[in-house]
């Protein structure tokens, strides 16, 4: 393989059992898109040429991940022809920064080197926020907590009409101005424990443009924690059929320090479980124990649940899957 100074690339590949060549040049090796804002897919297109004497066949290219998708057009190019390697890069809502996604192609020849070309692309968004994500930690149920998180433009231009979606409705997000500045504002974000005790998984989108679209977004997660505090929303075990037994663990406290606290009736719905509350020192809650007696014939599903001695959670309970993979 020979490199020219102007990047070009041949490629001389020998058929064997014949005198002639087939030779593949590319005019470049890299295509640069530069810098621009977040867009759904970028396609460019990669020149070609056989230089040699022989008929050319190309195989179907390959890309180094899935978000890049390419193709040769023809597949067979004759003596002296060109040809044209098209490809998409799609670039999901939360890439930015430098991406560089490579495509490998190779003649369909017997000791055929492949040729790597590379997409380049510098994702800069229009608008940003700071922080990009919120971690919560644990919210009461019947309390509310409140996030302050700046938007801006990233060009300095004002910043315009600008709408927030919140992913749920116990969650209220407004814009305020800041003194002295047209390019960012203030976004007051206030999340209200009022739904069941459960993992969140949330976001608040913001929408400009004309068409409407999603610009920026903050990710808040945490959770909605009631009188009980459990250490997994849920049991995922996977088990080989026929294989040996094991055991799972997860761990119950109470959302208030020092509370007495008690667990009884604890029980599954799947006879091939087992459960044993082993309790933590000073009162600190239980590990949970779950042992798997036998292995299911099949994938099953089933709850494990217990009581209480507080008054607003009574009886807590949570999933438990049990996947079975077959030899």
């Amino acid at each position: 393989m020979q490199v020219f100074p102007t990047m070009n690339i041949i490629l001389a590949l020998a058929i064997l059992g014949a005198a002639e060549t087939s030779v593949l040049r590319f005019d470049k090796l890299v295509c640069d898109f530069g810098t621009t804002n977040p867009v759904p897919s970028l396609t460019g297109t990669f020149t070609f040429h056989n230089t040699g004497a022989a008929v050319l066949p190309i195989r179907k290219p390959t890309t180094s991940c899935g978000c890049a998708v390419a193709s040769v057009r023809p597949d067979k190019l004759p003596p002296g022809g060109t040809g044209e390697l098209v490809f998409t890069l799609s670039l999901g809502s939360g890439m930015r920064g430098q991406i560089e996604k490579h495509i490998q192609v190779q003649p369909d020849l017997p000791g055929a080197i492949p040729v790597s070309l590379a997409a380049k692309v510098n994702v800069v968004p229009l608008y940003d926020t700071d922080p990009m994500q919120v971690n919560l930690g644990d919210l009461r149920q019947g309390e509310s907590t409140n996030v302050i998180v700046r938007v801006w433009r990233t060009d300095k231009k004002p910043l315009g009409a600008i709408a927030l979606q919140p992913s749920q409705p116990f969650i209220a997000a407004t814009l305020e101005p800041l003194t002295g500045t047209e390019d960012a504002a203030t976004m007051r974000v206030q999340i209200a424990g009022n739904d069941k005790p459960r993992w969140l998984y949330e976001r608040v989108a913001v929408l400009a443009g004309n068409p409407t679209q999603e610009v920026a977004a903050v990710n808040l997660y945490g959770r909605i924690v009631g009188e009980v505090v459990l250490s997994r929303e849920e049991i995922y075990w996977a088990v080989v059929k026929g294989g040996t037994t094991a055991t799972r663990s997860f761990r119950v406290r109470p959302s208030t320090p020092g509370k007495k606290f008690e667990i009884s009736n604890l029980a599954s719905t799947l006879k091939e479980v087992q459960l044993k509350a082993n309790p933590l020192p000073e009162g600190q809650g239980y590990d949970v124990t779950i042992e798997l007696r036998q292995v299911p014939a099949g994938t099953t599903r089933g709850e494990i649940s217990f009581t209480t001695n507080l008054e607003k959670q009574p009886r807590v309970s949570l999933p438990i899957t049990i996947n079975v993979i077959q030899q």
